[in-house]
């Protein structure tokens, strides 16, 4: 009786914490979770959790995402700075599932295995995480934020979040614009050394872009499920909506 009792206890605790996830999608930092991701993608992408966190005398985190088309591939990368001047990047490559991807391969244990990408660690000293920093600093990420730009999941972006010395800084770079060309590809040839995942970048590339309406007036359920996503810079982050954005 008590371990029923107890049983019945942590399963009303995890409802009620998963009821809080669905309700609040709060990005928990990155994971390879991908019904977790699904939830939190939003919120990660803007650097929530880092701005939620962020606070004097933490270590200083950054965070970069790469959205390839989203459909084909994102790559996220997060940096949190070590005690001795360096810093440990986790990156994630996550790209279009396959049941018999070699480095990715579905298993009994592991059902999801090719929904949750690829994950690496890598642990940059000093001087390698002074040089990304400059390169991260060169994309003109100190800036303010772009007020007003869009983001979509059908093109490619870039996002960048940082928390330094307790305050949260954003910036966002979309396709197609001047910035984004001058920017790009250059922080993904800085990241690259650093990258574990072997898994290959997918580089810009031009994309016939329909107009965002047309995924919003579809009546075919699969043309539906597949709507991008579409962020909104707004303040010192994102606004989120795959509909109109007010």
């Amino acid at each position: 009786m008590p371990l029923k009792k107890s049983f019945s206890a942590l399963s009303v605790l995890a409802l009620a914490g998963g009821a809080m996830l669905l309700a609040g999608c709060a990005a928990v930092g990155p994971t390879d979770d991908p019904f977790l991701r699904s939830l939190t993608w939003q919120r990660y992408v803007g650097g929530d959790d880092l701005d939620r966190a962020c606070q004097p005398g933490q270590p200083e985190r950054y965070r970069l995402v790469y959205n390839a088309i989203e459909d084909e591939q994102r790559r996220t990368y997060d940096l949190s700075a070590m005690p001795d001047g360096g810093a440990m990047l986790e990156v994630q490559a996550i790209g279009r599932p396959s049941l018999n991807d070699p480095k990715n391969p579905i298993s009994v244990r592991d059902p999801l295995a090719p929904w949750r990408g690829l994950r690496a660690m890598y642990r940059l000293n000093a001087a390698e995480y002074a040089k990304l920093k400059s390169a991260i600093a060169a994309t003109g990420f100190e800036a303010p934020a772009p007020e007003g730009l869009f983001l979509r999941g059908d093109s490619f972006y870039w996002t960048a979040s940082a928390c330094r010395s307790g305050s949260f800084h954003f910036h966002a770079w979309s396709w197609p614009s001047a910035e984004f060309d001058r920017m790009a590809v250059p922080l993904l040839e800085a990241l690259q050394p650093f990258d574990q995942t072997g898994v290959e970048p997918l580089r810009p590339y031009e994309v016939a872009l329909p107009p965002y309406s047309s995924y919003l007036n579809a009546t075919d359920p699969d043309a539906i499920r597949s709507i991008p996503h579409r962020f909104q810079v707004h303040g010192n982050g994102l606004r989120y909506s795959q509909g109109t954005i007010n």
